[in-house]
């Protein structure tokens, strides 16, 4: 086994969303109160990716795994996206995200909130250690 597959086998994704699915969410993801979004620190884009993104998560008494999650937006403070699992607040993450240059880069932030959408959705808010350039 290759050390390529290896590394692909070890992701989990509780999603397991089709490109239908993710537009049903995505609408419903769209229609979240705009109060809340008025509490927002930072100016959030949209970020929806059904190629997925890869995060490790450390929950507080745990070990690290690694889950494909489809991310909505994201913000020079944080990142929103889809988990098939509810998260506590103060799980540590490690988020892959591409940068401008196509390379893969690794951001550490902390699970803020967990909100359950339907079925097995939830929607993850992650705030990063140190803000990030989105431009």
């Amino acid at each position: 086994m290759s050390k390529r597959s290896s590394i692909a086998d070890q992701l989990i994704d509780t999603l397991q969303l089709s490109p239908y699915q993710w537009r049903s969410l995505s609408k419903k993801l769209d229609q979240l109160s705009p109060d809340f979004c008025d509490k927002r620190r930072y100016e959030r884009i949209s970020y929806r990716k059904l190629a997925q993104i890869v995060v490790a998560i450390k929950p507080p008494e745990g070990e690290w795994a690694k889950f494909i999650v489809r991310s909505h937006n994201l913000s020079r403070g944080g990142i929103g996206f889809l988990h098939g699992c509810y998260l506590l607040a103060g799980c540590q993450c490690r988020i892959i995200l591409k940068n401008s240059q196509g390379q893969a880069v690794c951001i550490n932030g902390v699970v803020k909130r967990c909100e359950f959408l339907e079925a097995k959705a939830h929607d993850i808010g992650v705030e990063f250690d140190q803000e990030i350039n989105i431009n």
